[in-house]
């Protein structure tokens, strides 16, 4: 998962903004051109580009920025609301000149998040999308009986083209646990059109991981090694349910 950047409308409409630039029709990558969705490292350019093309080096205080009016209205303008939660942070008025690496962070801040599903090894874009990706869920919970039981749900591996059917048979031979696919759970959140939930008996929640992240050392189970998925870990969203201990840091 690649973090990506769109400016906003009202930013680029205000700066002026080479409409070929904001809408990354050169991109490198032929997926992202004419999107909209951009690195951190042409985002960086928008603005040194503005900056440079206005000429808003402060020459009276090297490494500082002067701030004109459209730049100020497009990175410190507030609204009417935000004004009066927070009167006294405007009470000196706006910025008329900043250091450069400040305002770089403070246009960052100001930009769109958005994100790209790159497919490895290789660099080819499954899906741009806007926001944070959609994580994979790892829900286990407590079933009371006789027993001590645990179930392991898994949700949202279709995002990075992961079978459920393919992944349940793996998950079952590599751990030894009887597996089900779900396409409609009773008394459970709907699944989206073609999506499907995985059931696994026991606490799985740091096989799981490991397996999908094919970092082998985020679990002591030796099924959980020479895994071929590599999503990233912040992908991945675990949930212990009431009465679910916490496995024990390694």
């Amino acid at each position: 998962v690649v973090d990506l950047f769109i400016v906003p409308r009202h930013i680029s409409d205000g700066l002026q903004l080479e409409k070929d630039d904001v809408m990354a029709v050169n991109a490198k990558s032929e997926e992202r051109k004419g999107t909209g969705f951009l690195t951190k490292a042409e985002c960086r350019t928008l603005i040194e580009g503005y900056i440079e093309k206005e000429e808003l080096a402060d020459t009276s205080n090297r490494g500082n920025i002067l701030v004109n009016g459209p730049l100020c209205d497009a990175l410190y303008r507030v609204s009417k609301k935000d004004k009066k939660q927070s009167a006294s942070d405007h009470e000196s008025g706006y910025p008329t000149s900043v250091k450069r690496k400040d305002l770089i962070e403070r246009w960052m801040d100001r930009m769109d998040n958005g994100h790209a599903l790159v497919e490895m090894p290789g660099s080819k874009i499954l899906h741009l999308g806007r926001g944070e990706a959609n994580p994979v869920s790892i829900e286990v919970e407590f079933r009371q009986g006789n027993k001590k039981k645990f179930l392991t749900r898994v949700r949202g591996m279709e995002e990075y083209g992961i079978d459920a059917e393919s992944l349940s048979t793996e998950v079952s031979n590599r751990f030894a646990c009887s597996s089900t696919v779900e396409t409609n759970p009773v008394g459970r959140a709907a699944l989206k059109r073609g999506r499907a939930e995985l059931v696994f008996q026991g606490h799985l929640s740091e096989e799981l991981t490991a397996l999908l992240t094919g970092d082998e050392k985020l679990s002591s189970h030796g099924g959980a090694k020479g895994s071929d998925y590599c999503l990233p870990k912040n992908v991945i969203k675990v949930t212990l349910r009431k009465g679910v201990p916490a496995r024990k840091k390694r």
